[in-house]
């Protein structure tokens, strides 16, 4: 009796406290950017779960959010604020904890929804585990959040806020992947990551004070052979089979070739990249495998707490632990797949930004006119160009022989170089 006394007492208190967020009240203690309201209504009765902006904590807030949104490590963030002598939330130093949160629970000061002028309710159930008695919380699945707008409570911009999100959870997801990737990554995945990890550190390569590269240094080719080609003496490059045409080419007439090569990108050319038919079909592929992997993760979840109601605090046992073990891993595992299939589909999609890509890469094509080494626009221009190839014909007009460069571009790296 005494139990089902406490469980109906329980509910009983989330009913209520489900219907005082209904009314506009925020539930929990004092959060960071807002006091307490101390009030009495017309029965004489305290006002539960008002609050208001505290505007000098707001401003930090806001402040925290613009860094990250920049790209700011969360270290230097804490480091700042606490040279200047500001106060955590609870007092002390400010930790990357404190701002960051745990991805699995959505928590964190980054992602307090309520600094966007909702708060949000019902995220989390506490039950005690069956093997140890501990109280342990899950997450519930988000169609039973509930979320009720309270705009007089927001402190930060609701573009500012949807960026800090798609930061946080790229950010979690690459360190989670980290954390946990190794436990449940097969070989022939952990050779894949291994390539493609170096694919990108070759991307991201920067030119250094005691070199300065051209930008077709690597990645010139013949057309004709499908060779190299490389710098035989000072401005001179040359395919290495004898008798072809690109032989002892100037680095003046490359550098013409290659400058109208990458000055043909424009917005139909991306556009044809996205729509191209492959394109579409990766893409149907990872939002099938996304919704795929959803409803495995939930089940795996409602069979995780269909054991726990099941089992009662006192079932322990070797069978039981290592049911929790193999259940446990292949949630992880399916996170993990779920976060890989949204970074990838996320690379397939059409930029929405197309205009400003298009402005920036003609500007550094434009820097690349005026000097052909100036680093400023060689760099950004060497990671978005995949691949140059020279071909040459006959021009029976002129009666001479005539080069033409094409170009591959990697629209990934240049979508990435934009944000």
């Amino acid at each position: 009796m005494n139990a089902l006394y406490l469980k109906d007492l329980a509910d009983k208190t989330h009913r209520g406290v489900i219907a005082a967020v209904l009314r506009g009240g925020v539930p929990g203690g004092k959060l960071y950017g807002y006091d307490l309201v101390h009030a009495l209504d017309e029965f004489g009765e305290p006002i539960r779960g008002k609050r208001t902006i505290n505007a000098e904590q707001a401003a930090i807030i806001r402040e925290i959010f613009e860094h990250y949104a920049s790209g700011r490590k969360l270290k230097h963030i804490c480091d700042d604020l606490n040279h200047r002598g500001i106060d955590a939330p609870k007092g002390g130093k400010w930790a990357p904890s404190s701002l960051v949160g745990s991805f699995v629970r959505q928590t964190g000061m980054l992602r307090q929804t309520l600094y966007n002028g909702t708060v949000t309710f019902n995220k989390m159930q506490y039950r005690k585990h069956p093997e140890n008695g501990r109280r342990v919380s899950i997450i519930r699945p988000e169609s039973d959040w509930i979320t009720v707008p309270i705009p007089e409570l927001k402190i930060v911009e609701p573009e500012l806020f949807a960026e800090v999100q798609k930061a946080l959870d790229m950010r979690s997801n690459k360190h989670m992947q980290r954390k946990l990737g190794p436990k449940v990554t097969t070989e022939e995945e952990k050779r894949e990551i291994s390539i493609k990890r170096s694919k990108e550190w070759r991307r991201n390569q920067a030119i250094t004070s005691k070199r300065s590269n051209a930008v077709f240094g690597g990645k010139l080719y013949c057309g004709e052979h499908g060779h190299k080609i490389t710098a035989t003496y000072a401005k001179h490059y040359s395919c290495p089979i004898k008798g072809c045409h690109n032989r002892s080419l100037n680095y003046d007439q490359i550098m013409a070739l290659v400058i109208d090569a990458i000055s043909d990108l424009d917005h139909n050319t991306i556009r044809d990249h996205f729509d191209d038919d492959k394109m579409a079909e990766t893409r149907a592929h990872h939002e099938q495998e996304i919704i795929r992997l959803k409803a495995e993760l939930e089940a795996l979840r409602a069979s995780v707490n269909k054991v726990i109601e099941a089992l009662g605090p006192d079932a322990r046992s070797q069978d039981i632990r290592a049911f929790f073990d193999d259940k446990s891993e292949l949630i992880h595992r399916t996170k993990l797949d779920i976060s890989r299939h949204q970074r990838e589909l996320a690379e397939t999609m059409l930029p929405k930004s197309l205009d400003r890509i298009i402005q920036r890469h003609t500007n550094l094509v434009a820097r690349l006119r005026v000097w052909s080494r100036d680093p400023e626009a060689v760099v950004p221009l060497r990671r978005v160009i995949e691949k140059l190839t020279i071909h040459t014909f006959w021009d029976q007009t002129t009666k001479t022989w005539r080069q033409e460069c094409k170009a591959i571009f990697d629209f990934n790296a240049l979508i990435t170089s934009e944000k």
